[in-house]
């Protein structure tokens, strides 16, 4: 049985619950709170003592592309993580963006709009500022971020743009991220978090 660690508001752990529910596989979720986070025994599975944390048998994984790229390669190999060496690069650019671009930035604003943890927001917003028509833009043709359809660069990069509003962003302002967001949402199985749910 997968044990998946990690929190209902958390996004990077939603990368992975999507993963898991898109794929059928069951598993059981486990509160990890930032007071469990420091516990000995979490400590104990994980040195970063981070979430998500994701644990089946004798494999314990921890950060969410890692987990993402774990996933594919067992489950849906060539097809979420690419069919060629330009798919696989492509792929592997927004799973840097998700943990670069996109954390420092939208998912940074999150923490400090609505979670009032102090971080530099001026450097949160000129990330933000600087990336967001970059995703746009590649998202105005297509409906995927990569060949076509769903892979885990979608399921890396999109948890904290489709709550961006959380970060004081209208997301009626990005259109086509907006679009793809909802797309997500829409895909049977999806696993609603708060903020994020299926279309009505």
């Amino acid at each position: 049985m997968i044990t998946l660690y990690g929190t209902p508001l958390s996004g990077n752990t939603h990368k992975v619950r999507m993963a898991l529910a898109f794929l059928g596989l069951p598993w059981e979720e486990r509160l990890t709170d930032a007071a469990a986070r420091q516990s000995d025994a979490f400590r104990a599975l994980t040195p970063m003592a981070q979430i998500p944390l994701f644990v089946e048998g004798d494999v314990t994984l921890r950060d969410s592309q890692a987990i993402l790229t774990c996933l594919a390669a067992r489950h849906r190999a060539g097809v979420w993580d690419g069919q060629t060496p330009e798919e696989r690069g492509e792929i592997a650019l927004w799973l840097s963006h998700a943990a670069n671009e996109i954390a420092n930035g939208p998912a940074a604003l999150r923490l400090a709009r609505r979670f009032g943890i102090s971080i530099p927001e001026d450097h949160a917003a000129a990330v933000t500022e600087r990336f967001l028509p970059v995703i746009e833009a590649h998202l105005a043709h297509r409906d995927w971020l990569v060949g076509g359809r769903l892979t885990i660069a979608d399921l890396a990069a999109s948890p904290y743009l489709a709550l961006m509003g959380d970060a004081g962003i209208d997301l009626a302002g990005w259109p086509a991220i907006d679009a793809w967001t909802r797309r997500i949402a829409a895909l049977p199985g999806f696993p609603a978090m708060p903020g994020w749910g299926p279309p009505s």
